[in-house]
């Protein structure tokens, strides 16, 4: 066990001791003479925090060797409020004194301490809150001369830092010999930079105001801005003005703001981007930018440089977005501004990481920071030139096009052949081109609008142009220096701001006369002057769609008699001529209110304005009597003609022309039925009306019947009576079911209004499709099938295109032609005989057969037959039915089959009703019978293969 005195001198021992042992924990850095001929990096340190910033120097050494924390290269702390302590050992070959250098501009306080063991060599201060010239040596940074050593040994170097702005301790150590040499050349790089940085400001705001490109002025701002920027961050303008501390602060933030915000306005402009998109964007960030960088000089919290830190990324990342807008878009130099930008685009994406703490700096970044503001500067000056020049050519190229517009204008304007002219808004005339004074006569110039055109058109010309925004066309009449009026399009232009008018008249006389001519021939009948049909119908429609000052009373329907023998003894000049002096003879009979129109042929209509019935029969009469006693003579002789005419009262019920010509026609022909040259009124009672609605009511569901089935076949057999049935022979009939009753409708109820309106060649179209598809569809049907009849229309005989679809469908389905045979009327046969001839030729060729129906039902000869290639010829049932006790019907019958045999035809007999009928037509050597004796009308799917 010690002694109290032996263990009062051990204690005293090891305080004494302690600094010593504190002291030896920290890092040692050896240098050498020749190290300290260059800035020597410090790489080893500790580093202390100090929240409340209440620890001295003595007491930060013992806390920085218990719980410092050592660091790597150059302390990166980032934004902090608190103070930080910095220590290492240092190891000097002599007692040449050192210089600390402190490579970094934002530090609010710095303050150093130089001990040599226990005793304190001295203490130096330094920041940006003091003036530059006491900061210590004249250093765009920080530079400070440490207490001088006495002799070779180890010292503790101790710094503590403060500062609103992030906090980045880059130390460097360099002997007093080889300092000035440094500061010499810091300052010389930095002065370049500076003064390249304002000379490019100031060249680029000469050339804008010279040549007033908003792109210039954005690119000097941005270069005026990062001069001011770089001539405080490395002191040029503390040197230069010895500024106070706040000055420098508050030109920092606003250069900071003003480089920010005026670059992305001048990649903006530059590159002509449309900002719509990212106008809310935009203003957003230069709005945090300018009231962060002022709030950075009013309150001076870390806080605050921490967000601006942020909104240069996010500027940063604006930039690249505009950059990468431009690609897309394919603005020209898009690709030069992205690799021009890059380097600057990578400092800005960097510094804010590094300055947060989140991304360590690259060493050899530094003097790429240093040089990136001239260089980009540089770069974008060279590119923005390239891209002024390529507008200087477009410009000057734009300049000599419009020359040469302006020189082709004043040729345009001396030499078109419309009417050019520039006027002020009274009317008066400022200048004329030849044309104008041609069309409107010399003195023409000292006119005014409002006495060629009217005043009333020149007060609605300016009304609209008022209204139309600047130009205003219209067709009016203009009148030249003699009065008389032309037709013309005048266009009228005014450009805003601009006291005359731009005018081009263009003369319409020729448009006008030709278009009256071409209205006139397409409402008038080119034979006789009259309206023609399609004007008939329009002034039908304007009277019977409600009143008006056109609204006439009734319609006459007027047909010649004989006409047809004038055109065909003398021929269709002689009808022509006819028919021009009928045209003028009722033209002078008729009172001047009425409208006369010729319709077609040898028929005609009135449109009268008559008081009541009686009055327009009087009417109607005096027409009568005009063609009664006209005498028409060609060539010497004499021809006297009447007339038919059909009376309707307008008002009788007619909805629509269709409906009253269909009438008032109706009326005509029942004056012809009744003994011609006479008058017959209309009259809803007698049957007509109720004839023409059934059969209108028929066109919509024979249409719909086309287009939705409704139709149906069905077949009646044919049975042969001088030899055994070889296979099925039938006739296919066509059948209406009524879609709502389910009803069968025979032919016989819609034939008529089906001709009548030209559907049975759609019918016709119906039944082939139908059928053939039918029979493909039943193949074993289609093999026991000897003959199929098959009816069509005069319509579907004398078209080619039924030949062509028969001949297609036929094609189509692979069906043997030969067992289909066309059914005519002997009245289609022999109605157009050479026509019908050629087409009976036509199917024939095809392979198909043909049979003449109802034989003996007209007044033709029997030598027609020898005109006529057919296969068959079908007896008209008149002559079969009672044939058994007919003896007449039993010749007549007889030689028809004799005239048969001879021609090498086959004959059948239609309604064969009894047994006695069949045993007769059997003896007279009838080939084949049909009726319902032998089979009545059935559905044809009876006959399908799975029935």
């Amino acid at each position: 066990m010690l002694r109290p005195l032996h263990s009062l001198i051990l204690l005293l021992c090891l305080v004494s001791v302690l600094p010593a042992w504190a002291d030896s924990a920290l890092p040692l850095l050896e240098l050498s003479a020749a190290d300290l001929a260059r800035p020597v990096n410090i790489e080893h340190s500790l580093l202390l925090e100090d929240p409340s910033a209440r620890l001295g120097a003595n007491q930060a050494l013992q806390a920085l060797s218990e719980r410092g924390t050592p660091v790597l290269g150059s302390a990166r702390i980032g934004y902090s409020s608190s103070t930080w302590w910095q220590a290492l050992r240092l190891r000097v070959p002599s007692a040449e004194p050192l210089h600390l250098i402190v490579a970094t501009p934002f530090l609010d306080h710095l303050d150093v301490w130089l001990f040599d063991g226990e005793h304190d060599l001295g203490q130096m201060h330094s920041g940006n809150r003091m003036p530059f010239a006491a900061r210590g040596e004249p250093y765009p940074q920080f530079m400070l001369a440490l207490p001088p050593v006495q002799a070779q040994g180890t010292y503790t170097l101790l710094l503590r830092v403060s500062s609103h702005s992030s906090i980045h301790l880059p130390l460097q150590l360099i002997g007093d010999s080889h300092s000035k040499p440094l500061i010499a050349r810091s300052w010389l790089r930095s002065g370049l930079l500076v003064g390249a940085l304002f000379s490019l400001a100031l060249f680029y705001l000469i050339r804008f105001s010279t040549l007033r490109e908003t792109a210039q002025a954005y690119f000097s701002l941005t270069a005026l801005c990062a001069a001011v920027y770089n001539a405080n961050l490395y002191g040029i303008a503390g040197l230069a003005m010895d500024a106070p501390a706040e000055l420098w602060r508050l030109l920092i933030n606003l250069s900071t703001a003003g480089m920010l915000i005026f670059s992305s306005l001048f990649l903006a402009c530059a590159l002509q981007l449309p900002m719509q998109r990212l106008r809310w964007l935009r203003e957003p960030l230069f709005a945090a930018i300018a009231l962060v960088c002022v709030g950075g000089y009013l309150s001076d919290h870390p806080q605050t440089y921490s967000v601006l830190n942020l909104l240069i990324l996010l500027t940063g990342a604006y930039q690249l977005l505009l950059l990468l807008l431009a690609l897309r878009l394919r603005r020209a130099y898009a690709l030069g501004y992205l690799l021009c930008w890059s380097g600057a685009l990578l400092l800005m994406l960097l510094l804010p990481l590094s300055r947060a703490g989140l991304a360590a700096w690259p060493a050899g970044l530094h003097n790429l920071n240093a040089a990136m503001p001239v260089l980009s500067m540089l770069m974008f000056g060279a590119l923005l030139d390239k891209q002024l020049e390529r507008m200087r050519r477009i410009l000057t190229h734009t300049q000599a096009q419009a020359i040469d517009n302006l020189e082709q204008y004043h040729a345009l304007f001396r030499h078109s052949g419309e009417g050019i002219f520039r006027c002020r808004r009274d009317g008066q005339l400022v200048e004329a081109n030849p044309s104008l004074i041609r069309l409107l006569g010399d003195g023409v110039q000292g006119s005014t609008l409002q006495r060629l055109l009217g005043e009333t058109t020149w007060n609605e010309l300016l009304t609209g142009l008022d209204e139309a925004g600047g130009t205003v066309s219209r067709e009016c009449q203009i009148h030249d220096q003699q009065g008389h009026a032309h037709w013309v399009y005048l266009s009228l232009h005014r450009q805003p701001g601009q006291a005359c008018m731009e005018g081009i008249v263009v003369d319409l006389n020729e448009r006008r006369a030709l278009e009256e001519r071409l209205q006139h021939q397409a409402s008038h009948d080119a034979l006789t002057g009259l309206h023609n049909r399609r004007e008939l119908e329009r002034l039908l429609s304007q009277t019977l769609s409600g009143p008006g000052p056109m609204r006439f009373s009734h319609l006459l329907y007027l047909g010649l008699d004989r006409f047809k023998q004038v055109n065909d003894l003398c021929g269709h000049l002689a009808g022509d001529q006819l028919l021009r002096q009928v045209a003028y003879q009722l033209g002078h009979t008729l009172p001047k209110d009425s409208a006369l129109a010729r319709i077609g042929g040898d028929e005609f209509a009135i449109l009268l304005h008559a008081a009541d019935d009686d009055a327009a029969t009087g009417q109607a009469q005096t027409l009568r009597q005009s063609i009664e006693q006209f005498v028409f003579t060609w060539q010497g002789r004499p021809f006297r003609l009447n007339a038919s005419i059909g009376l309707l009262a307008l008002d009788s019920g007619a909805r629509d022309w269709e409906t009253a010509l269909s009438w008032a026609s109706n009326a005509m022909q029942l004056a012809k039925h009744q003994g011609r040259n006479r008058v017959h009124a209309f009259n809803p009672a007698d049957g007509a009306l109720l004839e023409h609605q059934r059969q209108l009511q028929w066109i919509t569901r024979l249409r719909e019947a086309t287009e939705e089935d409704h139709f149906e076949l069905f077949f009646q057999p044919v049975q042969p009576l001088q030899q055994a049935r070889s296979g099925l022979h039938y006739e296919v009939l066509l059948r209406y079911r009524d879609p709502h009753s389910g009803e069968w409708i025979s032919p016989a109820q819609f034939l008529d209004a089906a001709a009548r309106y030209g559907f049975l060649g759609a019918i016709d179209r119906w039944v082939v499709r139908h059928l053939c598809t039918w029979l493909a569809a039943n193949p074993r049907h289609l093999q026991a099938l000897e003959q199929v009849n098959l009816n069509i229309s005069a319509d579907s005989l004398l078209d080619p295109s039924f030949h062509a679809l028969l001949h297609d469908t036929l094609q189509l389905h692979a069906l043997p032609a030969a067992k289909l045979c066309i059914e005519i009327t002997e009245m289609v046969a022999l109605g157009e005989l050479a026509v019908s001839t050629k087409w009976i030729e036509e199917l024939r060729r095809q392979g198909l057969k043909v049979a003449l129906d109802d034989f003996g039902s007209g007044f033709a000869s029997y030598a027609y037959l020898r005109q006529l290639p057919l296969d068959i010829l079908k007896i008209d049932g008149s002559f079969i039915r009672g044939i058994e006790t007919d003896p007449i019907n039993q010749a007549m019958v007889g030689s028809m089959q004799q005239i048969a045999t001879q021609l090498g035809l086959q004959t059948v007999a239609e309604f064969v009703e009894t047994q006695q009928s069949l045993e007769c037509l059997r003896q007279l050597g009838v080939d084949y019978a049909q009726g319902y004796h032998v089979g009545r009308p059935q559905p044809l799917a009876q006959l399908a293969d799975d029935a």
